[in-house]
């Protein structure tokens, strides 16, 4: 996948710079010093290709990656791109040795490379849209002892919508705000037989399955999805990452929610490149 994107990077490096670039074809530019709307003129093209504009009013230049990812790194463009593309080939996730190993560089570079696209996928989230239909809730426990963390899951089950939200404990005044927040009221609710859920059944079609009794689903109340959701996070974090600091857990747990929302799109590495090349003085 992406086989002949990758190949054309190592060949030509300097063709990064043009993918990169197509997400400010055809759009309205402002000064990031002035906040003027206008089109700047170029100051200069450095070695990689990319153009420092001067800007007509203010007289100031910046870079065309001034509010990306890539601004001020040190890291070269087709190494990113690269980086992007083994990401999203891999099984879940990879880990800065593989990346280390598949381009080549030192590991705390490829640590840091794969930590700031995690962090811009992490800010990039929105959750705004509601969860509607039939949605699947449940509680995970990572880490051990002072590295343990109580993460509660939700998610749709016809439309790949997944919300992963770490919390401090499991009691209903803890979890039905989160429930309110993201769930459309009137949607089906699925879950184990946990009491705290049992307030949901208010506003929402609560159904259960007891797990301690062997029932695990029942016609299609069921909440396999959620807990196959776990199995793989859990698993990712086993054998790929060998266990994870709480510090950075959000930022893969972000990870994991875009690419189980969105790895299924046509372009997932345009998507990917979207969501980490913003720059602040582009505007539609």
């Amino acid at each position: 996948m992406y086989s002949k994107t990758l190949r054309k990077l190592f060949t030509h490096p300097s063709t990064a710079i043009i993918m990169i670039r197509q997400f400010t074809t055809g759009r309205r530019w402002a000064c990031p010093n002035c906040g003027v709307i206008h089109r700047p003129e170029v100051h200069n093209t450095d070695h990689r290709g990319v153009i420092t504009y001067r800007c007509n009013h203010c007289s100031k230049t910046f870079s065309e990656l001034y509010g990306t990812i890539f601004y001020k790194s040190k890291v070269p463009l087709d190494l990113w791109c690269k980086a992007i593309i083994f990401w999203i080939n891999s099984t879940g996730s990879i880990s800065a040795k593989e990346l280390e190993r598949n381009l080549e560089i030192s590991y705390p570079t490829a640590w840091k490379l794969l930590m700031k696209i995690r962090r811009y996928l992490h800010d990039s989230m929105n959750d705004e849209d509601l969860l509607s239909g039939i949605v699947e809730a449940d509680e995970a426990w990572f880490g051990k002892k002072e590295n343990q963390d109580i993460v509660m899951g939700i998610v749709e089950r016809n439309r790949r919508k997944l919300i992963l939200i770490q919390i401090p404990n499991v009691k209903e005044s803890t979890l039905y705000p989160h429930i309110l927040n993201h769930v459309e009221k009137g949607s089906k609710f699925f879950t184990d037989q946990r009491i705290t859920y049992y307030v949901t059944g208010i506003y929402y079609d609560h159904r259960t399955t007891n797990h301690s009794k062997g029932e695990f689903a029942r016609n299609n109340v069921h909440s396999n999805t959620i807990e196959q959701i776990w199995g793989d996070i859990k698993g990712i974090i086993r054998t790929i990452h060998h266990g994870i600091s709480k510090k950075y857990r959000h930022l893969y747990l972000a990870q994991y929610t875009f690419k189980y929302m969105y790895s299924h799109c046509y372009n997932f590495f345009n998507l990917v490149l979207s969501q980490i090349f913003s720059p602040t003085y582009c505007l539609y």
